[in-house]
């Protein structure tokens, strides 16, 4: 007698609830069939969701499935019964996979009840039942029957999935996810819009007016670009008039022959986002900055549909914003700019991951990003060369400016009487003098902030790419480890196990090197706000935490019973902490004299409208140099470093409307620094 395999009823929680773990995902799947079966549009309702018991209800317009349809179709997991290169009667290329996300949708519920009504069968309506602990009682899969019944109905085609009694509640991110996944799944760019998706939410509603409002008017930059079936691209970018700017043919963009991926259009919308810039336009840069917050980022659509996580808040794809750090006057980002990546992809080139979290990183997949990364490089090329010319165009003009003012004063000065003229004339060249230092002084600080830039510029890159090697040392690690006991036994050794403790801490630490500049450029920290002191102090100190450890020094805090705040940059609280804290590191690193633990005291005090901020050392404190020069560009007593570093401390804090100095005597350990700042609210 032939045998057959046979499926445990738990392989249905494996293949849904664990393979797609938030149920917003498989109520998306869903909303994709309705899609599949030409429906123009979707509804989706929770009923009492946000405790266990509560209903979901997916109801669509489309064509329906007939008996045969659900039971060759519809009941069959782990395999598609639409061919995905054969267009609906709407002109879909169908997006339904292998019923696997579908199934985790159903499974989120006790009960299922499926009711369509077939285009082709007008009058008619199947109706389906799943009751779900009938198979957990089961042995097999198989032995649990299901009835297809069929009624008469005056309703038009179009199906409903109705799971009951869910087994877990729907908190309000699932909801608030659902919402902008529903939003953005079919094309906001669209205006057409031939399928609307809707959840049945007072929130839905204020999402989608936010998002469809569209301000794509108001960018400065659109970049329109295309990929044909022959791997073969081109790009255009235009500015806020419409006006094309550049052109570029496939080999401006890439020189070495035709991309290998299917064919797609990438459009992007960037926006300059300061008051200047909308001064003259209808809608505010809040606004904007409010609707860039919903739909900002490039979103990735295949087939006609969003395909997440692309462009999803913190998915940055096309690392746009590690880009913008090396060049950020001329790049866009996830904050200020919005796009799209659109495939029709009938060849199936690309193919999503069993989870639907995305593609699996393919050939095809890589060149398509690559060449979107490919079109804002090649912009931002342009966009560099452009300003280097305005700059230039500035820079010739400037001397024949001068040279014109300088010619008015002469004329000036010599319409002067007599008697006047030589007092008039050396108030001028000692203006000039004035001046002419004044000049310099800026250009030294240019200079200075620029060599900052680039330091910080290479720290941010290398931090990014080492992450990946260092995860590959902890996993080597841990795979060489496994090894060593494993051929040595008993013959493990303490010893050995030191050994690779010692390898995993180092990775830690270079792990703490990777993440400081990381967190440090973050573009958030750059906008002035209301900073709690206290939580901005802890924060560096956490950051800091592995290079004291390192160093055997302790920090203690004494702070102010008081939650005192500031306003300002948080980038500006961190960089005056960031470098008295690394000067205190490297003066202990070079003094060996230091009798007893090796300490740093973070004190804060409230005095009056002032919030004093004190950091101290017990390290060898300033010692052969003069107190006034400490501030100076390039003084120090440190072989290695910069001098730049109390400078920087200096003008971060006369950014944030306050003053520092050096609180130590020259004959006292260590040293002491106070940082004096308005706090916020203070009259």
């Amino acid at each position: 007698m032939a045998e057959s395999l046979k499926f445990a009823p738990s392989i249905l929680a494996r293949l849904g609830e664990e393979l797609v773990p938030h149920p917003d995902q498989g109520i998306i799947e869903l909303v994709k069939n309705a899609y599949d079966a030409d429906a123009l549009s979707c509804r989706v309702e929770l009923i009492d969701v946000t405790q266990p018991g509560g209903t979901v209800i997916v109801t669509d317009d489309g064509d329906g499935m007939t008996a045969q349809q659900i039971r060759d179709g519809w009941l069959v997991l782990g395999r598609s019964g639409k061919d995905p290169s054969e267009l609906t009667r709407l002109g879909r290329l169908p997006v339904g996979e292998k019923g696997l996300g579908r199934l985790a949708a159903l499974r989120l519920g006790r009960t299922v009840v499926l009711e369509t009504r077939p285009e082709a069968e007008p009058g008619a309506e199947y109706v389906l039942e799943i009751n779900w602990p009938l198979f957990d009682e089961a042995n097999v899969v198989e032995d649990v029957e299901l009835e297809i019944r069929s009624r008469r109905t005056p309703l038009s085609s179009g199906t409903s999935i109705q799971i009951r009694e869910l087994s877990t509640a729907f908190g309000r991110m699932d909801s608030k996810r659902l919402a902008r996944s529903l939003v953005l799944l079919a094309d906001p760019f669209d205006f057409d819009r031939s399928f609307k998706a809707e959840l049945v939410t007072p929130e839905f509603k204020d999402l989608e007016d936010r998002v469809r409002k569209g301000y794509f008017d108001e960018s400065d930059y659109q970049i329109k670009a295309t990929l044909d079936g022959d791997g073969r691209a081109i790009s255009r970018v235009f500015d806020h008039r419409g006006s094309l700017l550049w052109e570029a043919s496939h080999e401006d963009l890439r020189r070495d022959g035709p991309y290998k991926a299917p064919a797609a259009t990438f459009d992007l919308w960037e926006f300059t986002l300061n008051a200047r810039a909308f001064a003259a336009k209808a809608a505010t840069v809040e606004e904007v900055k409010n609707w860039l917050g919903e739909v900002g980022g490039v979103h990735l659509y295949h087939r006609g549909l969003r395909v997440r996580p692309y462009g999803d808040p913190g998915h940055d794809w096309l690392e746009m914003n590690l880009r913008r750090v090396r060049s950020p006057e001329e790049r866009p980002s996830t904050n200020n700019s919005i796009g799209l990546v659109t495939v029709d992809d009938p060849r199936e080139l690309l193919t999503e991951k069993t989870d639907r979290s995305g593609f699996i990183e393919n050939e095809a997949f890589a060149e398509l990003r690559e060449f979107s990364v490919d079109v804002l490089d090649w912009m931002a090329r342009l966009r560099v060369k452009e300003r280097d010319r305005r700059r230039k165009a500035e820079r010739e003009k400037r001397p024949k400016q001068v040279s014109s003012a300088k010619k008015g004063i002469e004329d000036a000065v010599a319409s002067v009487p007599e008697k006047h003229r030589k007092d008039l004339e050396t108030a001028i060249r000692r203006l000039d003098r004035a001046r002419e230092r004044e000049r310099e002084a800026i250009l030294s600080d240019l200079q200075l902030y620029r060599t900052l830039s680039t330091v910080g510029t290479t720290a941010s890159v290398f931090a990014h790419e080492a992450a990946s090697p260092l995860n590959r040392i902890d996993r080597q690690t841990n795979a060489i480890e496994r090894r060593v006991k494993k051929s040595l036994g008993d013959g493990y050794s303490e010893e050995l196990a030191g050994a690779f403790g010692i390898l995993r801490r180092a990775a830690q630490t270079l792990r703490s090197f990777v993440n400081l500049p990381l967190t440090l450029l973050q573009r958030e920290k750059r906008r002035v706000r209301v900073i709690e002191v206290h939580a901005g102090i802890d924060d560096v100190l956490a950051l800091f935490g592995p290079f004291l450890e390192d160093a055997n020094i302790t920090v203690k805090t004494e702070y102010v019973d008081a939650s005192p705040r500031i306003r300002g940059r948080v980038a500006s609280l961190e960089a005056i902490l960031a470098n008295l804290l690394t000067n205190s590191i490297a003066a202990f690193q070079r003094s060996d004299s230091i009798d007893g633990a090796r300490e740093v005291l973070i004190r804060t005090v409230e005095s009056g409208e002032q919030l004093l901020v004190s950091v101290r050392d017990n390290g060898p404190g300033i010692r052969d140099i003069p107190r006034d020069d400490i501030w100076t560009p390039g003084q120090t007593t440190n072989p290695g470093g910069t001098g730049i570093g109390l400078t920087i401390v200096r003008d971060e804090v006369a950014d944030l409307g306050g003053r520092v100095h050096l609180a130590s005597q020259e004959d006292e350990p260590g040293a002491e620094f106070v940082v004096e700042l308005p706090l916020h609210g203070a009259t």
